[in-house]
């Protein structure tokens, strides 16, 4: 008898035979153990900072799971590293530019303010800017006059 004709068999689950490769968790659980080496950041530790047992996240890194779209970019935050650079391949995460997790946050805080206070930062950013160019100027023109004498 096989596996799909005995009476224990259920059907629609993969025979034990069959290599279980999926290529997109695969990737996922390689970068997520790779970005946790980095860090210093233990499965226990992570379990805590996400609320879920370690048991969750040891299944992971073992790819026998995958987590939930919210509980992935609560991961991606926790980590403090894109999306992309747990789902893609490291060349493809290295030269997509993507913005940090901070700055997308700040992008978000920075249109829910009213236009009159966007207004007035984008203000005060450009004044800076503007005096830090002119100090940068003087301050190399000024080397250049002393190293003259």
């Amino acid at each position: 008898m096989t596996a799909a004709t005995s009476p224990g068999a259920l059907q629609g689950w993969p025979d034990d035979d069959k290599p279980r490769s999926n290529a997109p968790r695969d990737r996922f659980r390689h970068n997520l153990a790779r970005i946790m080496a980095e860090r210093g950041v233990t499965q226990a530790g992570l379990a805590r900072a996400l609320e879920v047992s370690r048991v969750a996240v040891h299944a992971w890194i073992w790819g026998t799971c995958f987590p939930e779209t919210a509980r992935l970019i609560k991961l991606a935050q926790t980590l403090n590293v894109p999306i992309g650079a747990l789902l893609e391949t490291e060349a493809g995460a290295a030269h997509a530019s993507m913005p940090s997790n901070e700055e997308i946050l700040l992008l978000d805080a920075f249109r829910k303010l009213p236009n009159t206070a966007r207004l007035t930062l984008l203000a005060d950013a450009y004044e800076m800017t503007t005096r830090s160019a002119a100090e940068a100027s003087r301050a190399a023109n000024d080397a250049g006059r002393t190293a003259e004498t």
